[in-house]
């Protein structure tokens, strides 16, 4: 059973493994971004890159790792100058990695991210329908939620691409955007509501193994 509360916390760990991943930084949860290395590394198989693009790759990450260091390091600068520059060397590194991949393997990766799209998107649909049925809630609320779930979409959006933020601002607000989306559906759930809401999280958190995520 999963709630739409729920759906919410898995679509925060896409989102905050999306922005450390672009940013080169450890982001929350240690767990969740094992798993999206794991992901990614099954994905750079799945293209069947050759060995010079391998060692190209590598090449371009050493260099990219290398760079940021120095960059982090570098005290004789301002923070505006270090926004600017971390900004062009995120987007440097990106175009350098752009440039190894084929035509074809492009267009896989843009299959792939789209699939992974359409996946959350029809979990968050699966689980709203399910959550309207246990909740017993008025076409009214689902609107509501709805119209919740794609503003915070959007504003995740935002966060990501948003070049002059530092990857702790990036975080910092990702989570402070959650806990407003937690806040706003008390506002659109009863009481009785939100507690059948919460023993759902706290089913679906049991039936994971004890994993609970900062939900409350």
């Amino acid at each position: 059973m999963m709630s739409f509360l729920t759906a919410f916390i898995l679509i925060a760990g896409l989102a905050t493994a999306q922005t450390a991943d672009s940013t080169g930084h450890r982001g929350i949860g240690g767990r969740k971004m094992a798993m999206q290395r794991h992901s990614r590394t099954m994905g750079m198989q799945k293209l069947n890159l050759t060995a010079d693009q391998k060692q190209q790759m590598k090449a371009a990450n050493d260099d990219y790792r290398k760079q940021l260091s120095a960059l982090q390091n570098n005290n004789s600068i301002t923070l505006g100058e270090y926004k600017t520059q971390l900004a062009a060397l995120h987007k440097s590194h990106k175009d350098k990695v752009s440039s190894i991949f084929t035509d074809e393997q492009k267009k896989m990766m843009a299959d792939r991210r789209q699939d992974a799209q359409k996946r959350v998107h029809n979990m968050g649909a699966a689980s709203l329908d399910k959550m309207k049925q246990n909740l017993n809630l008025t076409d009214d609320q689902v609107a509501k939620i709805k119209a919740q779930r794609e503003d915070l979409q959007t504003k995740m959006k935002a966060i990501r691409e948003n070049a002059t933020l530092l990857p702790e601002q990036k975080r910092a607000q990702m989570k402070d955007l959650f806990v407003q989306q937690k806040e706003s559906l008390k506002t659109v759930l009863t009481a009785d509501q939100l507690s059948k809401l919460e023993a759902m999280r706290k089913e679906h958190m049991g039936h994971r193994g004890g994993f609970n995520h900062d939900a409350k």
